[in-house]
């Protein structure tokens, strides 16, 4: 895990609040004035008392209006800024969580394979949220509160310098020392590191749940999930106890402090070297100081939980992302060459100087068994990996250019297994369809085999559940089949689209899909030999 130091860390968070920098501002300048504010409230109650006691000086009604007025408009402000700053937080949350998403979204496949989903869920919703929150509120409060706790002292410095130095000598301000942040960071990391644990083991339990039904092994799972709770439970009672007790002393010092101002106040009082309005305006005074201190310790483990989750945060955005470019259409793609294409998993390799041509209507099989690098060169020639030697060119009406990822709006894929989202069928038939292109959902659902669908009472508004929960494996098969006709790419990437099929379904489905990509590149990565003995051209890998 990434230990970055703080200046690492201030730098991230600044570059984050790039675009709600003068909202902060304004909430920072609306706060200042409500702590001007309640402390124009503590200077005309104290002159209210006098008045009350002693005839000279203000009108008692004015200064009852300033009083009224004072917390009026500070209740006003107060709200409207904290109304400001929750909308800042949740703004901030959500970029942030986007900026993580599109970081994984867009990883190279060498990370990918590195990172557990329930992981990254764990990080991208609470981490977020611990990050979003410390950045917009918690550095702000924490300067806003420095400056009330100075100008509260201040104050009371102004009406009796031997209370504020009492005052401030009891504080518990001993718990900003290093072994605290040490110890706070410690059992913060743990916490976080037992939480993403448990939330792998959650994500897999409901994503198996069938699975796990059927194998008989529930209580295994349910075990695992228990055993992680409890030393989740382990972790974060440690942590309340620690905050428990470090809480309790600064209680104790406080309360002390309040003693002391108000037996000092009682024999000022009683000696007649203050007034009643100075007496209130002591015990208010002190309350408005350790207020302040009490929110100054209590930010402490904010920031700890800060750096631990910004620690999370950047480790998960460190990795290689794929660039961004912009889609390159092709204009009727005559032929894929593959040339001396070598690929390997860390020191396994699984493709060794392959040399393919697909042509425009020669339908192409890659036939072989497992684990011989099938699916691997679809991945290659999506883009979705590099290659360690060789070349993938592409040759059109317009010439011969090398493969890049901008090119992949022209392939048509169909990925092994269920590959549907949850929503209805016609979102996911939308979702990668082409626009004004040849095909409409019912003419590609025939092609497909899919014509099942319209028995359906929604027909293609029916609803689908998580991975195609609802349909059969076959069923689902075919409308990611039919999604893929929709998107009417040059070039088509199937990978065991018959697997989910009956005999008779599989050869209707390979009759239609070959007729109607005859001037397509096609190229089938399949273990059915029926399906291959129809393609023009057959690669066996072994």
């Amino acid at each position: 895990m990434i230990n970055s130091g703080l200046k690492q860390h201030l730098r991230w968070a600044w570059s984050i609040s790039q675009g709600y920098r003068s909202k902060l501002f304004l909430y920072f300048i609306l706060e200042l004035i409500c702590i001007g504010l309640s402390l124009v409230f503590v200077y005309l109650s104290k002159k209210a008392v006098d008045a009350a006691t002693s005839p000279d000086g203000l009108p008692l009604k004015w200064l009852l209006i300033g009083i009224v007025g004072s917390i009026a408009l500070n209740v006003g402000i107060k709200g409207y800024s904290g109304r400001l700053m929750e909308r800042i937080k949740l703004m901030l949350t959500l970029q942030l969580q986007r900026t993580m998403l599109d970081a994984q979204m867009l990883s190279v496949w060498k990370l990918i394979k590195n990172w557990h989903t329930g992981d990254i869920q764990i990080r991208i919703q609470t981490d977020c949220e611990e990050v979003a929150n410390t950045i917009a509120n918690n550095v702000l409060s924490f300067g806003l509160t420095i400056i009330q706790l100075l100008a509260s002292v201040g104050f009371l410095w102004y009406m009796d310098p031997m209370l504020a130095l009492m005052i401030l000598a009891i504080s518990p301000l001993f718990v900003f020392s290093k072994i605290y942040f040490r110890k706070m960071r410690k059992l913060s990391k743990e916490v976080k590191e037992e939480e993403s644990n448990f939330s792998k083991v959650l994500q897999e339990n409901l994503r198996f749940r069938l699975l796990i039904r059927a194998m008989g092994i529930f209580p295994k799972r349910r075990a695992k999930l228990t055993e992680s709770q409890q030393q989740l439970f382990l972790l974060k009672m440690r942590q309340l106890n620690f905050s428990t007790y470090t809480q309790g002393a600064m209680k104790v010092a406080m309360n002390a402090g309040y003693l002391v101002a108000f037996i000092w106040g009682i024999y000022r009082l009683q000696a007649g070297l203050i007034s009643f309005g100075t007496m209130t305006a002591f015990l208010q005074l002190v309350a408005r100081i350790q207020s302040p201190i009490l929110a100054l310790i209590s930010y402490i483990p904010g920031f700890v939980r800060f750096r631990v989750s910004a620690d999370r945060l950047l480790e998960l955005q460190a990795g290689e992302i794929e660039p961004q470019v912009t889609p390159q259409q092709l204009r009727a793609t005559k032929e894929l060459r593959i040339t001396d294409l070598s690929f390997r998993y860390e020191d396994k390799w699984v493709l060794q100087q392959l040399n393919l041509s697909l042509k425009a209507g020669e339908p192409t099989a890659i036939v072989g068994p497992s684990g011989k690098g099938k699916t691997t060169l679809i991945r290659l020639l999506l883009s979705l990996l590099k290659a360690e030697k060789g070349q993938i060119t592409l040759i059109d009406q317009q010439g011969e250019r090398p493969l890049t990822a901008s090119h992949r709006i022209n392939f048509a894929y169909i990925p092994q297994g269920n590959s549907l989202f949850s929503g209805t069928i016609r979102e996911n038939l939308m979702l990668h369809a082409k626009e004004n292109g040849p095909l409409d959902i019912d003419k590609a659902l025939r092609l497909a085999c899919a014509e099942f669908v319209f028995d359906f009472p929604e027909g293609v508004d029916t609803l689908v559940g998580e991975s195609g929960m609802g349909l059969s494996e076959g069923q689902a098969q075919r409308i990611a089949i039919a999604r893929a006709l929709l998107h009417d790419g040059d070039i088509w990437l199937f990978d065991e689209v018959t697997s989910a099929l009956d005999r008779t379904t599989a050869d209707t489905l390979t009759e239609r899909l070959l007729a109607y990509g005859k001037h397509k590149l096609c190229l089938f990565v399949t273990h059915d030999l029926h399906l291959a003995e129809k393609c023009q051209q057959r690669i066996y890998l072994d």
